[in-house]
């Protein structure tokens, strides 16, 4: 049964195995060349480049890049009414 969620958010929510989890708590120790790599079932390709994504914002999911985003373009509207 496939999720209406994207590969993404599915990730987010989902139990990560132990390996897994390993390469999220320690991302900044793999290139994206590494993840790119990485072998093993709990490895297929959808999460390789969730994986990516995730290391490509700095550990910053999503939504949390898109609030970073938007608080950063609030910020600035700001400084430009005074």
């Amino acid at each position: 049964m496939r999720s209406t969620k994207s590969p993404e958010q599915f990730f987010s929510k989902m139990k990560k195995k132990p390996a897994v989890q390993a390469v999220i708590d320690n991302i900044d120790d793999y290139s994206i060349e590494d993840i790119e790599n990485l072998k093993g079932s709990q490895f297929p390709k959808w999460i390789r480049k969730v994986l990516v994504k995730y290391k490509g914002r700095d550990g910053l999911t999503a939504e949390q890049t898109a609030l970073q985003i938007a608080n950063e373009m609030m910020a600035s509207s700001l400084d430009n009414e005074e």
